[in-house]
This record gives C-alpha cells, structure tokens and sequence, in this order.
C-alpha cells in the first residue's frame, strides 16, 4: 500500500516496508520483513492529518513502552508481515507511516561434526 508508484519502486529495495490499510477513519499500520536477516524494531512514528488542518504524531515503541505498538515483539523474523498499530481519527485526511531499525546481519557458522 505505498503512498505512488515512486514509493512502490523505492520500497521493493528495502528490508522492512510499512503500509498502511486505510477503512474511513481508521488506519492500520503494517510491518513487512522482505529481508534474509532478522530486524530490530526500535521505534515507529505513525502520523495522520486531518481535513480541518490538524496533524498529530504518535512514537510507537514496544511493550511496555510509552505507547505501545501491539505486536508482541521488537524483533521482527524475515518473511513476516504484522500488524502493529490501529488508529482512528475523526475527519482524517491521510496516514502516514515508518520504522526506525537495526538489521541483524552478523552470522556465526560451525563445522560439520
């Protein structure tokens, strides 16, 4: 669900994508891990407008944290999609959306026993 299909483009090259599903007033944020490695979650900044002008800003972060985002977890396991976060707001205009990360690259191996 990206915002054009610049952002479409944009986002088939990055490891962690977030969309938002729009239904009236109510937005749900989505995570998507299209990455091999395993992500670190630290912090999602969901913003919206609304048709009288206002904007707001929430910093989500994991449980227990401030405000929470829903997904049990801060890591997040390549191939998932998860949902993260519900907001309505009364005469919304747009939601917007991104995750802040650490990719976990780093990779021990062991020899054949």
């Amino acid at each position: 669900m990206a915002c054009n299909p610049c952002e479409t483009t944009f986002q088939a090259a990055q490891s962690v994508v977030v969309s938002i599903q729009r239904s009236g007033t109510t937005g749900t944020l989505f995570v998507q891990n299209q990455g091999r490695n395993i992500v670190l979650i630290r912090r999602i900044l969901f913003c919206y407008t609304t048709t009288t002008g206002g904007t707001g800003v929430l910093y989500l972060r994991p449980p227990p944290d401030g405000i929470a985002w829903s997904y049990p977890s801060s890591f997040l396991e390549p191939g998932i999609t998860a949902s993260y976060y519900t907001l309505n707001v009364a005469n919304v205009q747009s939601f917007q959306a991104q995750a802040e990360y650490i990719e976990i690259e780093g990779r021990s191996r062991s020899c054949a026993a």
